[in-house]
């Protein structure tokens, strides 16, 4: 029977598939776990016990769900916003923002039933610039969230200036005529139906068929004020000329051509120069339009017949109506983009110094930092600061699901991913310059991605797999990879009908994870940090808690900016009511902090200050057993009841909230065997050594329901006092015996500290086989 003494001291792998059971072939599988829970992987290998989640407050209305949304300012400037029925409310240095003792709120358009997808994730998406954070909605205008004050906030809807419009009528059978140049003016079409109840307050872009109706201008030609003539495709009115001339001499043009697109300018001095034919030489000219105009419909009669007035904002916009709309119609002509019908923007981001918009397949990008203005073209010029609108060429009709920033932009849809970039990357984007490609065809799920480092990773489709997305320089092509195909049931949920991501967030620091929120109301994450030749760590784990469904999770960086929070909206049930409180996870105990910071309770909060021999505020756990820590050391639990519990003896520190259990359970081990794997022979760990790194607590055994409690008390400890954090080696006996399946297991239910370094067994295997 050889022996051996293996060594697992690495859990980065994960929680893994139960299909990985017998891949021992696989580099993942000594690194991986059979169960991980309330335990983080990190990426020097051990485990960490999660932190427990702190109570700050319950969301407005307990019976109705709500969201979180991030609005992070700067490094230490971060709020976490509570998005409700028609609410806002506000979170900030991990606590709920209040004026006094009322929490800051704010009124919002959204109502409860549109803050949620048909996939059941949130329905509102965002783009942030400093103070100003752009919200997104396919059934919604787009509105603003602007922080006017440290603890004020308003929230208003966007009016986008000078589009962005649909693609322009073609039919030349269907015309609009205007009544006026300018004022209210009647909008009449000639056939179809034009107009619907979905205009009203939106733009409509009119243009007129040709100019030619307008002379065009010329030098020393007879002016008179009231003319209107044309340069290129611009059209000025002559509002002033020289006042010398006699019957004999007219009153003519100047010799510098009119280009301005605002205002008014001369085309010369208007002065009567002697020894010529001409009277006084120039005139003033005022800018009247480029061809086309911009209004807002204010009333619709009936399909064919609106009422709309000019849609001015910047002093390069059209002043009137061109003359020819008014005088015999055009066919030219285009609804707003975005709409109640069509839709609002589902999506958007900064990217290379615009605005880009989506609703679907349709993209539009604001002029270059001017981020309401979608005017493709200033006056009768397209420049590479012009707005863009594109509509992507897919093979499918699938719906936005996300869009990101990147060096292109990137987009994913139900049923595929693209990425946008210029077609010369020599050259600035513009609309003459940009570039859409499908690059894969996994889909997405309407959860906005995270970025980690130079990559994203996104949800598929149906909710089961996180997929990394990257650019490949090999291939020259973005590739995604599926981090969940080692561990493709960690997103499976309880129910067969219930499965999936539904709320995702990144924690950057202290460790790079992603957290998610399961259907069923589970916590899962990942830790993920790969780096080419250096790292190669993606471990999920789980992390179940006691009365607990999670609706949702986001993260902020801490007060101090040492680390990201990770927060959640809870739901529970105290006291025989539904609740929804909102959480924060408090990070793992640091080394230079006291044992009686150790924080390991779910819902939980801190008493500190003189000895006390109870606890109040604990009305939000009312009638629940609680676990708790006093000054370090494991008290006996206790019953909320009024709101407070009482102690068995005094403690100036004292952490209290619901318990959690943290597990985790090797993979079967593989060595000792003489003659090839150890793999279904049989074998006996006849003792084991577990290395701890300033922890407390635990069991150690063969499988959950047999298991060897560790002694940490010393005699030298003594009695009156917590039991110091241990660091080194703590052998245990083993309660298992011969057996064809090896594992090991340790289970820590006590509100302590633990970092799990490694196992070290020793292993006896029967060759006989």
């Amino acid at each position: 029977m050889p022996k051996a003494s293996p060594q697992i001291t690495t859990f980065d792998a994960g929680e893994l598939s139960p299909l990985m059971g017998a891949r021992v072939d696989v580099s993942k599988f000594a690194n991986g776990c059979i169960t991980l829970e309330n335990f983080l992987c990190v990426v020097q290998g051990p485990l960490i016990r999660r932190g427990g989640t702190r109570y700050v407050a319950p969301i407005k209305d307990a019976s109705k769900q709500s969201w979180l949304l991030p609005f992070i300012v700067s490094d230490d400037i971060a709020y976490m916003c509570e998005f409700g029925d028609g609410y806002i409310r506000f979170f900030a240095n991990r606590g709920q923002l209040v004026d006094g003792t009322t929490p800051v709120e704010i009124a919002s358009p959204y109502a409860l039933a549109d803050l949620t997808t048909a996939d059941g994730t949130f329905a509102i998406n965002a783009a942030q610039s400093a103070d100003t954070m752009y919200l997104f909605h396919g059934s919604y205008p787009i509105h603003k969230l602007l922080r006017t004050a440290s603890t004020t906030f308003e929230i208003d809807a966007v009016s986008l200036r000078a589009g962005p419009f649909a693609a322009v009528n073609s039919d030349e059978s269907i015309t609009i005529q205007a009544s006026a140049q300018s004022g209210t003016i009647a909008l009449t079409a000639s056939g179809g139906d034009v107009f619907t109840a979905a205009d009203v307050g939106q733009l409509f872009y009119l243009e007129h068929r040709d100019n030619s109706s307008a002379p065009p201008w010329a030098t020393y030609k007879t002016v008179a004020v009231g003319d209107v003539w044309r340069v290129d495709s611009r059209t000025y009115l002559c509002t002033e000329t020289g006042t010398y001339s006699t019957s004999s001499l007219p009153i003519v043009t100047g010799t510098e051509t009119p280009t301005h697109t605002e205002g008014s300018r001369a085309d010369g001095d208007m002065k009567d120069e002697s020894n010529d034919n001409y009277g006084s030489i120039g005139a003033m000219w005022q800018y009247q339009h480029s061809g086309y105009c911009y209004v807002r419909i204010t009333a619709i009669a009936d399909a064919r017949s609106a009422t709309c007035e000019l849609a001015n904002v910047d002093p390069s916009d059209p002043i009137v109506v061109p003359q020819q709309i008014v005088d015999s119609g055009t066919f030219k002509w285009a609804h707003a983009l975005f709409n109640v019908t069509d839709g609002y923007p589902q999506n958007g981001t900064f990217w290379r110094d615009r605005l880009c918009v989506m609703r679907d397949r349709w993209l539009a990008a604001s002029t270059s930092s001017d981020f309401e203005n979608f005017a493709t073209k200033q006056a009768d010029e397209q420049t590479d600061d012009s707005a863009i609108v594109e509509q992507l060429n897919a093979r499918q009709l699938n719906k936005l699901a996300w869009m990101i920033e990147s060096d292109s932009l990137l987009v994913g849809m139900t049923g595929d991913e693209w990425v946008i970039g210029p077609a010369n990357t020599a050259a600035a984007v513009s609309a003459t310059n940009i570039n859409a490609e499908r690059r894969t065809s996994y889909g997405s799920k309407r959860i906005q991605p995270v970025q980690v480092g130079g990559l994203i990773l996104f949800v598929q489709k149906r909710g089961r797999k996180l997929r990394d997305f990257q650019y490949d320089f090999s291939t020259d092509n973005y590739v995604s990879t599926d981090t969940t195909k080692l561990a493709d049931h960690i997103t499976r949920g309880k129910s067969g009908t219930n499965n999936g991501i539904m709320s995702m967030c990144y924690q950057q620091e202290p460790r790079s994870i992603v957290w998610a929120a399961r259907a069923d109301g589970q916590l899962i994450a990942i830790t993920y940090d790969r780096e080419e030749g250096r790292s190669d760590v993606y471990g999920w784990h789980r992390h179940p808690m006691n009365n607990a469904f999670v609706e949702c999770v986001a993260s902020i960086p801490s007060p101090d900016g040492d680390a990201d929070d990770v927060w959640m909206i809870v739901r529970r049930e105290i006291n025989g009511q539904t609740v929804r409180y909102v959480e924060y996870l408090n990070p793992p105990l640091e080394d230079d902090e006291d044992q009686s910071a150790a924080f390991y309770v779910d819902a939980g909060l801190t008493y500190t200050g003189t000895a006390t021999e109870g606890v109040s505020g604990l009305s939000h756990l009312e009638g629940q057993t609680v676990s708790v820590l006093t000054d370090g050391a494991v008290h006996p639990d206790c019953t909320v009841s009024g709101g407070k519990i009482a102690l068995e003896w005094t403690a100036d520190v004292v952490q209290v909230g619901l318990s959690t259990r943290a597990r985790v359970q090797t993979m079967q081990l593989n060595a000792g065997a003489a003659d090839g794997t150890a793999q279904g022979k049989t074998k006996r760990i006849t003792n084991i050594v577990t290395r701890f790194l300033r922890s407390l607590g635990g069991k150690v055994g063969p499988d959950f329901t047999n298991m060897e409690q560790l002694n940490f008390r010393k005699p030298s400890n003594a009695m009156d006092q917590a039991v110091p954090l241990y660091t080194g080696d703590m052998e245990s006996n083993w309660p298992g015996g011969y057996e064809m399946q090896s594992y090991i297991c340790y289970e820590n239910d006590q509100p302590l500290p633990v970092s799990l370094l490694g196992f070290f067994p020793i292993v006896v295997t029967n060759d006989d086989r």
